[in-house]
């Protein structure tokens, strides 16, 4: 009886241990004030593009670097860095989400993406459904 005791308390200790270290790692859905109180941790914003700044790509120079600024829920615009392939007809996307962290970049605080996911507008509307 023992032996099963010991050996049900292993299993549960690890799987709390492994359902903590997994909590602790998620990133959740934030805005940019947010996201900037705790630089380096990884976060989710949501937001739109801001077309009054221009977009910065340029696929002969780099075409692993793509500049944008986008404006979260609340309505604060942050310039956004992405190491990657722009995504196909991003300019036309309606709502953005970006993965990743808060970054001093030139003195100023700059997102830094790991991910891009953006909605763009259906293909389909109701004049041809």
């Amino acid at each position: 009886m023992k032996r099963s005791a010991i050996l049900l308390l292993l299993l549960l200790g690890t799987g709390l241990a492994i359902l903590v270290s997994t909590l602790g790692e998620s990133s959740s859905y934030v805005d940019f004030e947010t996201a900037a109180t705790e630089p380096g941790r990884s976060y989710h914003v949501v937001g739109t593009l801001d077309r009054s700044v221009p977009l910065v790509y340029d696929a002969e120079k780099d075409a692993n670097l793509l500049q944008f600024a986008l404006v979260d829920q609340k309505g604060l615009s942050r310039t956004v860095v992405y190491y990657g392939a722009k995504p196909q007809d991003f300019e036309r996307s309606e709502q953005v989400v970006v993965v990743g962290a808060i970054q001093k970049q030139a003195g100023q605080p700059t997102f830094v993406a790991d991910q891009i996911l953006t909605k763009c507008p259906s293909k389909y509307t109701e004049d041809t459904l």
